[in-house]
């Protein structure tokens, strides 16, 4: 188990198909075998089976856990509800041999081996990240922006956050501070770990408004404009951060395509957009000229995320 990448998600019955299709992408990226964790935030049991002969008939292993939501009494439930905060807690959770865990959440698609990622040097720090791109997110809590990271992909190392009670003081933080942040989870993660986090490549979590101009995003940040321009060419995870997800009509990300084949793998293979609308449809088509930088970036990436010559 050692050598098996512990790989953990959280999400309610809303999101269960789009993390299915990150566990998809992972296993269909690794050369061996992952072991998933699941935080169960409200998903029926029908699904939760669903979602456990599926990753396995792909080779994985999927756990199951309850969480305590007694621990987020007098926290707000943020856009995402409650589901958000469970990475949190995941100290609490995960069995206490589970030294180590990557952290991914589910609006993500999975491009390169997670081993690479399993094997980061955490140079002692609790968590490994990728910065946050937006420089609007720090706002309010007294971290700079280069210091101020995403918490939609993280190492975690167990041990450390049990040994000093990270995820307590994490929760803690959140309750005092409850309306006055604007990311609650992941700016509570910031402040209560500021200048404790080790910085991956940003490969690694490629949010979504990287893709249409790598410069705006450079000023101020401590990746280059040539890491980032890398980065875009070739990234490890895509993250669908804002609110236009590939599996809505209205989304205009470059790798929108290529995730739709890993949903036509899972058991919602026929499930309509969320958003199949006629308004969506034709906001679709409207919207079209303000994002052609994205259509642009799709160009770049064709050669090697092409749909016919994947899965």
């Amino acid at each position: 188990m050692a050598d098996t990448p512990q790989v953990a998600a959280c999400c309610d019955e809303n999101y269960a198909t789009y993390a299915t299709v990150m566990m998809l992408s992972a296993l269909h990226s690794c050369q061996g075998s992952i072991d998933f964790h699941l935080i169960n935030c409200g998903i029926s049991p029908h699904t939760v089976d669903a979602m456990q002969q599926c990753i396995e008939d792909h080779g994985g292993t999927l756990m199951v856990y309850q969480p305590d939501d007694s621990l987020y009494e007098g926290i707000p439930a943020s856009r995402y509800g409650i589901a958000t905060y469970q990475r949190i807690n995941l100290p609490e959770y995960i069995p206490s041999h589970i030294k180590k865990i990557i952290y991914i959440d589910s609006d993500t698609l999975v491009l390169n081996d997670l081993s690479d990622l399993w094997l980061t040097n955490m140079e002692g720090q609790p968590v490994a990240a990728v910065e946050n791109l937006s420089p609007k997110a720090c706002i309010g809590i007294g971290v700079e922006r280069s210091d101020y990271f995403n918490a939609g992909i993280l190492v975690m190392d167990l041990e450390q956050w049990r040994a000093e009670n990270i995820h307590r003081d994490v929760t803690e933080y959140a309750r005092e501070h409850a309306g006055k942040l604007q990311f609650h989870d992941q700016c509570s993660l910031n402040a209560v770990l500021q200048g404790r986090w080790t910085r991956l490549p940003v490969r690694w979590n490629m949010q979504s408004d990287i893709y249409k101009v790598a410069t705006k995003y450079a000023d101020g940040c401590s990746y280059s404009v040539e890491e980032l321009e890398a980065a875009i060419l070739t990234p490890s995870i895509v993250h669908f951060t804002g609110k236009k997800k590939p599996w809505k009509i209205v989304c205009f990300h470059p790798f929108k395509d290529y995730y739709r084949l890993f949903i036509g793998k899972t058991p919602w293979a026929d499930q309509r957009p969320p958003d199949d609308t006629l308004q969506a449809r034709w906001t679709f088509f409207t919207a079209f000229r303000q994002n052609w930088k994205y259509w642009r970036r799709k160009s770049q990436l064709s050669e090697r995320y092409r749909v016919n010559q994947v899965l």
